[in-house]
């Protein structure tokens, strides 16, 4: 049977009473895939929503002329296929594992008996439901209004950690996604993604140390 444990490193269920992750350890099945290996493919039908106990995945999309853009990245404690399967549509995007991957899977038909209890997962799912349309909309409003260079810096802030050093702020990106990868998320090309992180660095809102990107301050 699955932890409290592992349960716990759900962020979605970190709160939830102990009778309630019993009950939903007992629902959930277990899944490993490998590096590279699509979880999730767009279009499929919804059977089930997934978290994410171990390894990293991105969500991506594919246009018409086969380019990948990543709409997020995917760390330990994630959850995703919730949106689709609470409207019963397919699915909206593709998730690859980006290293090898533990995953906790959860049926629709559990998921929607388990709901019904009057548990508290319902108000866990409304409450992180509410801040990604919160996240995405202001990602829209960044897309349209400001420059790549600040795509970017915004983008990395995003995906950083805040922590002090001797006194002052700073953020961390431990595992700063590809340029590539960057320039899917900003919604632009790869060369420009590295003009602008050179350009950041030369005006001191960051520092790259290989994978690792130290942000100073919160505006570039």
């Amino acid at each position: 049977m699955i932890s409290d444990n592992d349960l716990r490193q759900i962020g979605l269920f970190k709160d939830l009473p102990a009778a309630e992750l019993e009950s939903l350890a007992r629902l959930l099945q277990t899944r490993r895939v490998d590096r590279g290996a699509f979880i999730v493919t767009e279009n499929d039908p919804t059977q089930s929503m997934m978290f994410l106990v171990r390894g990293e995945a991105k969500v991506t999309l594919l246009s018409d002329d086969g380019k990948e853009v990543v709409i997020t990245l995917l760390d330990e404690g994630s959850f995703f296929g919730e949106l689709a399967l609470l409207t019963g549509e397919k699915r909206s995007a593709n998730v690859v594992a980006t290293s090898e991957c533990t995953l906790f899977i959860l049926q629709a038909d559990d998921l929607y008996r388990h709901l019904q209890t009057g548990s508290a997962l319902a108000l866990a799912m409304l409450r992180e439901l509410a801040h990604r349309l919160r996240t995405a909309s202001a990602k829209i409003g960044h897309l349209a209004l400001y420059d790549v260079y600040e795509r970017t810096a915004k983008t990395l802030l995003s995906l950083a950690e805040r922590t002090e050093r001797d006194g002052k702020p700073l953020w961390i990106v431990d595992k700063r996604p590809t340029h590539q990868e960057l320039a899917s998320m900003c919604g632009t090309s790869r060369e420009m993604v590295t003009r602008a992180l050179k350009g950041l660095e030369d005006a001191g809102f960051c520092l790259s140390l290989g994978k690792r990107v130290e942000i100073f301050r919160e505006k570039p």
